[in-house]
Formats: C-alpha cells, sequence, structure tokens
C-alpha cells in the first residue's frame, strides 16, 4: 500500500477482506507468528499504519480500544528488526505494569517464528532480576518510564543505538505526568529514530503536546475521536451512595461470564473486592498499592476464569487485555468523559458486542449528562438513537432484585414489568444506544451461556489518513 502523497484526508474501507497481511509487505517469519497467534484478517487501523510504520515515517495513530494497536505497531517494528544487529534497538514506553506485561506477552506470540527478544521495566520487581532478563538478550524493551529511568540512571541498559520509540496508550502517558521522565528519555535516544504515537483517545490539548514529538507524522484515526466502540450498549442506573454495593451484587448474581468493575480510589477498590469476596463471589481486585505479583496474579486468574469478577482503579485496569468480558460497570463514575471511554473499551472489542452498566449517585449527575451527550451524538451519527433511564435504586428493591434489563442491547427482549406486563418499548441497536436500567445490566440474547457474539450487519468504521 503506497504512502498518501499531497492528499489532506483520505477516506478508506480497510475492512476489504481482500486487504492480508501478507499484502502488507510483511516478512515471512512475522507472517508465520501472526498465523500462530490466530490472526486471519488486519484490522482497520493495522491495515492502514503497518504500511506507513515500514516505510519508516512517524506516526500518530488514534483508535477505539480494542482496534488492534498493539500489532498495528508491534508487527512493523519486528518486521524492521529482522536480520539486524542484537542489541536494544526498540523501546515501547507504556502507563503502566499491567500494560507492560501485556504488551510484552503479544509482541513474544508475533516474534515466536523470530528469534527477537523482548523484555519488560517496571516497578515492584528487583532491578537486578530485570538486569539479568537484559543480559540474556534484548532486542525490544516495554518499559514505565520511571522504572525506566531507574536502569538508565544505574547503567543497566543505553538507549544509543534505539531506533523506532512508540507511545502507547500515549494521551494517558502525557495526562498523568509522565512529560517531564518522557523528555528525558527521548533526549538520551539517537536524535534519528522513528517515533510512533498509539492511543484510543486524543483530547485536543494533549495533542498539542504530542505535536512538538511528531511535528511531521502521518495520522491515521480510525473511527470517531474519542469515542466508545460501537459494538457497546450502555445502561444507567440511579442509586444511592450506599445501596450500590447490594445492588451491584444482584447483578454479578446473574452475571455468568466476565465483568470489570471499575472504582475511584484504590482503597475503595480492596474494600469493594473484599465485600464480594465474603459475600461468596469468585472476585478480586487490582490496583496500585498491591504489589506486582499480586497483581500479575490477580490478573492471570481473572484471565483464566478462576476469578470472574475484577474490581480494578483506571490506572490498574490500563493493561487489562481480555477478549471475552461481558460486562464493565462504573460502580464509581469515571472524572472525566476520557476515562469513560477506556472504562467501556474492555468490553465490546475485535467485533465482539459488550455491555456497559454505570451506577450513578445524585451527585454523579454532572459526568452522567456529559457520558449521555456524547452517546447521543454517536448515537445519530450511527443511524441509531438513545433511550431512556429510571431511578433503579427502589424499583430493585420492590420486586426482589428482578429487573426489566437489555434496553439497548442485541436481540431485545421484552421482559415483564412491576405489574407482569410486557415491555414493548422500543430498544436501540447495539452500539452507541443506551436504555433504562432497574436491576440487572443490558443482557444480548443469548450471553447467559458466556458465549461471546460477533457484531453482525455492521462494518467497522473507515479509517482516516492524513499527511501532516
Amino acid at each position: 500500500m503506497p504512502r498518501p502523497e499531497n492528499h489532506p484526508l483520505r477516506n478508506t474501507n480497510c475492512s476489504d477482506l481482500s486487504v492480508t497481511f501478507a499484502s502488507l509487505g510483511l516478512q515471512k517469519p512475522i507472517l508465520e507468528g501472526i498465523r500462530l497467534a490466530g490472526y486471519t484478517t488486519p484490522t482497520d487501523i493495522q491495515a492502514e499504519a503497518i504500511p506507513i510504520v515500514l516505510s519508516g515515517h512517524d506516526i500518530i495513530a488514534l483508535g477505539e480500544t480494542g482496534s488492534g494497536k498493539t500489532a498495528a505497531f508491534g508487527l512493523p517494528i519486528l518486521d524492521r528488526l529482522l536480520g539486524g544487529k542484537r542489541g536494544l534497538r526498540a523501546l515501547i514506553l507504556v502507563p503502566t505494569r499491567e500494560l507492560c506485561v501485556q504488551v510484552a506477552e503479544s509482541l513474544r506470540a508475533y516474534a515466536a517464528a523470530s528469534e527477537l527478544a523482548v523484555c519488560t521495566a517496571f516497578g515492584g520487581i528487583d532491578l537486578s532480576i530485570q538486569r539479568a532478563a537484559f543480559k540474556r538478550g534484548l532486542d525490544i524493551l516495554v518499559a514505565c518510564p520511571g522504572r525506566l529511568l531507574d536502569h538508565l540512571q544505574q547503567g543497566s541498559i543505553t538507549l544509543a543505538d534505539v531506533e523506532v520509540v512508540v507511545l502507547d496508550e500515549a494521551d494517558r502517558m502525557l495526562d498523568m505526568g509522565f512529560l517531564p521522565q518522557i523528555r528525558s528519555i527521548f533526549v538520551r535516544c539517537p536524535q534519528q529514530r522513528q517515533n510512533l504515537l498509539f492511543s484510543a483517545t486524543m483530547p485536543k490539548d494533549i495533542e498539542a503536546l504530542c505535536a512538538d514529538f511528531l511535528p511531521d507524522a502521518e495520522r491515521v484515526q480510525v473511527g470517531r475521536r474519542s469515542q466508545a466502540a460501537r459494538t457497546i450498549s450502555h445502561a444507567f442506573a440511579h442509586v444511592a451512595g450506599d445501596h450500590k454495593v447490594p445492588h451491584l451484587r444482584r447483578v454479578l448474581e446473574r452475571e455468568s461470564g466476565r465483568v470489570l468493575i471499575f472504582v475511584k480510589t484504590k482503597s475503595r477498590a480492596e474494600q469493594l473486592g473484599n465485600a464480594l469476596k465474603r459475600a461468596g463471589l469468585p472476585a478480586d481486585s487490582i490496583h496500585g498499592d498491591k504489589g506486582a505479583e499480586q497483581r500479575y496474579v490477580a490478573l492471570k486468574a481473572f484471565e483464566r476464569g478462576r476469578v470472574r469478577f475484577l474490581v480494578a482503579t483506571d490506572v490498574a485496569a490500563r493493561g487489562i487485555d481480555v477478549s471475552d468480558i461481558e460486562l464493565v460497570v462504573n460502580f464509581d463514575m469515571p472524572r472525566a468523559l476520557e476515562d469513560y471511554v477506556h472504562r467501556v473499551g474492555r468490553t465490546g472489542r475485535a467485533g465482539n458486542t459488550g455491555r456497559a452498566l454505570s451506577l450513578v449517585a445524585s451527585s454523579e449527575n454532572g459526568i452522567l449528562a456529559a457520558v449521555k451527550r456524547h452517546l447521543e451524538h454517536a448515537g445519530r451519527a450511527h443511524g441509531h438513537g438513545g433511550g431512556d433511564e429510571r431511578d433503579a435504586s427502589s424499583a430493585s428493591e420492590s420486586r426482589g432484585g428482578r429487573g426489566h434489563g437489555d434496553r439497548g442491547s442485541v436481540g431485545r427482549r421484552a421482559d415483564e414489568g412491576r405489574d407482569g406486563a410486557r415491555d414493548d418499548r422500543a430498544a436501540p441497536p447495539s452500539g452507541g444506544g443506551f436504555g433504562a436500567f432497574d436491576d440487572e445490566a443490558p443482557r444480548a440474547s443469548g450471553s447467559h451461556d458466556g458465549r461471546r457474539r460477533r457484531a453482525r450487519g455492521r462494518r467497522p468504521a473507515a479509517a482516516q489518513v492524513r499527511r501532516r
């Protein structure tokens, strides 16, 4: 695919099945790694970004959470390093330990048919353990900025031969205050290098900072900017703060799949996780006050299904990349719209349908209004609108936990109302819609057996490429 020339904006439909990984120009060892990883067809962002990265140009790539950004930068980086000199030549910066582990595991899978070595550097593990891993072989380093600076200051590694630098979750990297550390790392890298910036969201003020790092970068955007995936249905429940725990417990008792639950603080994550465990539910929590080993064990238990309900803070959840999370619950509403997009993006990944439920106290009505405006706008753009919402706290109690459910999910079903009459109000199609909620999360038809459903009758959003 040729690099776009003299076109300020080009719309493409990268869902064309004629586009294959082989047609993107990747070498045979990388194609074999892709095959072993079980990938068949590139996603929109992969089809657009991979040729640009292979050509050696800087890139700013924006895509919905779950759109395949790790492979979009990882595959061409591995391709570039094949057959070259050994040593640290690619650096990938990420904001959290969990994301560091997830990205590294993905890259190792892609590199299975090559001899390229991928290492990690993140806090909570003794420096000497990571240093020993570097000595065994290091071609690509996935690192959190703080721990990378620790190694640089101790002389464990050098960035003198780095050819490619990636900022993954770039908006959060800068928004969380990593900018001074990133600048310090950049001055240690060669000036002649390729810079890649990938993110799910990009607020305008953060984008201005990114422009300093990549003034001549090409751009790829899949879907609308800072938008939740269209495969996700959204529901909201007005629940008083002291009723949230029993309300959540009733929701979880009816769920057979994985559920990710978001809270605002580390202490709240620990308390809620313990409360759910005391109630006999297969639950755990991850947050910054837990050690790296504890967080890793909890995350692996969630991935393998031993723990089905995981409570997390926004930062800790950055590395969660489990493909079949059926429901995301906002136990606490996020502080900003961008965080809502990131949270709900943990479900509905890779074209599968997903559900998001928010428990809203009266003090959280401000952010609720912002989220609803965002979803209503997205609904109109996609040809469907939003629904309504009701105060669920009293209704759920009066019916012993039985509720309407399934507002805005695929395969609409009419449930019994409180008087036994069927509720035949139309529900919006999947994705971008939101609806009423009494006591249970919106359920996709057939979701109780835990199976994932592919979104039908809808193609991924077209990618947009713009030459800077």
